[in-house]
């Protein structure tokens, strides 16, 4: 959804207490679907959840529409069953049209009179209709600092008086189909769109603290076929950018390096694998059944440092790649360079893997666990669901600075679409 940030520290006006919000995050390996409440004082009160494989995706695109209806619909079912509610509008986390980051510097004149909220609005559709002119739809506008006359920065202009405003304004923009794709599969399962937002930025909203955000975080979430990094600093999404490569290689590799199947070597990895040395251990023993054998039960075995060799070298691959994206495409980074960095998506949970990126990085890490929620979570919840809660707090905050519409239960929806009906019209 096009969002304008304001400059400054505004109140945000969120979801009212007890409204219902349903999330959806639309995923390589898995669609998930959280529905819960706006409690008092920001927090969320989780009513049902949902898990299902993302048939029909890939990528975090529709590639085959009607199996990817169905998955929606699985998940659906399973979290209004839970939450004994029908779900009419959703937010929705997507990687679809690969989100990317443009940076953009807006002038807006003023003749000598004073800055007001008018100006700002003006140079942030301005930035949108120059990103929308190159074919690419808008899911974010964030506004980063402004200038009057060249002056120093400043995070909010209003009541500065001068000849020209410019303002510095990173837009997250994506490839037009793949979004419509997406809309028309959820438009088939009966639901209204509320607001999209970019995967990465969802997880960040779902795992990372205030004070991260303001401090400077890179948050790096490891998907099944793409890691995708965002920057925060300031309170504000600065960056966002990925790498084709995911915890499916990973897979691929434990299933081609010890000769079993996708499935064994999902099952593998999840409970033995590790990028850290103090894994390698020849004496540790790990059953598994082996390509070509139809039994249940293992008939062979490997020592775990053959498997955290495999490991290791794919997340080292992905880590390296990352960095040099990040080189490559930071300029914001380098300018406000963060201070730490959070690690989430289901990869995250590797043994050693805040290790290994710390040693990478030379930033301090941690694992990056969905929180917020005022229950329905454990503490040691799943990294792979911090996307769907983000796209919770998303809708709760009113997109991180406009208020979007919300969903009550089975009432229609009406003109509280009329956001992002207006969206819609200047993307597509």
């Amino acid at each position: 959804m096009s969002l304008a940030l304001p400059l400054g520290r505004q109140r945000v006006v969120g979801a009212r207490s007890g409204t219902t919000l349903a999330a959806l995050d639309l995923g390589t390996s898995k669609i998930a679907c959280f529905i819960a409440t706006a409690g008092p004082g920001g927090g969320l009160a989780l009513l049902g959840r949902g898990l299902q494989s993302a048939e029909g995706l890939e990528r975090g695109e529709i590639v085959d529409l009607e199996a990817a209806e169905a998955a929606v619909r699985a998940v659906l079912q399973e979290a209004e069953e839970q939450a004994g509610l029908t779900v009419e509008t959703v937010v929705a986390a997507v990687g679809a049209g690969q989100p990317r980051s443009i940076l953009l510097e807006v002038e807006r004149p003023l003749g000598g009179r004073t800055v007001d909220e008018s100006d700002l609005e003006a140079a942030l559709a301005r930035a949108r209709d120059e990103v929308v002119g190159k074919g690419l739809a808008v899911l974010h506008l964030v506004a980063i600092e402004a200038r009057v006359d060249g002056g120093r920065p400043v995070v909010d202009p209003r009541g500065l008086e001068g000849r020209t405003l410019a303002l510095l304004v990173h837009v997250v923009a994506a490839e037009r189909e793949p979004l419509l794709a997406v809309m028309r599969c959820l438009e088939r399962c009966h639901l209204s769109v509320r607001g999209l937002v970019a995967a990465p930025y969802a997880a960040g909203l779902g795992c990372l603290t205030e004070d991260e955000r303001e401090r400077g975080c890179l948050l790096v979430d490891i998907g099944a076929d793409a890691t995708q990094v965002a920057h925060f600093a300031g309170g504000r999404l600065l960056h966002v950018d990925r790498v084709e490569l995911g915890g499916e290689r990973i897979t691929h590799d434990v299933a081609w390096g010890l000769s079993t199947t996708r499935r064994e070597a999902e099952r593998i990895k999840n409970l033995y694998g590790a990028v850290v040395w103090r894994a390698c251990d020849d004496h540790v023993r790990i059953e598994l059944r082996q390509l070509g054998d139809g039994n249940e039960v293992a008939t062979g075995e490997v020592p775990r440092t053959r498997l955290t060799t495999i490991v290791r070298a794919r997340v080292v691959e992905i880590f390296d790649a990352l960095g040099a994206r990040l080189r490559e495409n930071g300029a914001i980074l380098r300018a406000r360079p963060p201070r730490a960095l959070v690690l989430t998506g289901g990869a995250a949970q590797l043994e050693g893997m805040d290790e290994l990126a710390q040693e990478t990085f030379g930033l301090p890490t941690r694992i990056g666990r969905p929180r917020g929620l005022s229950s329905g979570l454990r503490s040691d919840e799943d990294p792979g669901l911090s996307a769907v809660l983000g796209a919770l707090a998303f809708g709760r905050d009113g997109g991180g600075g406009t208020p979007l519409p919300t969903f009550d239960g089975r009432r229609g929806v009406g003109d509280r679409l009329g956001r992002f009906r207006a969206w819609f019209r200047q993307n597509f």
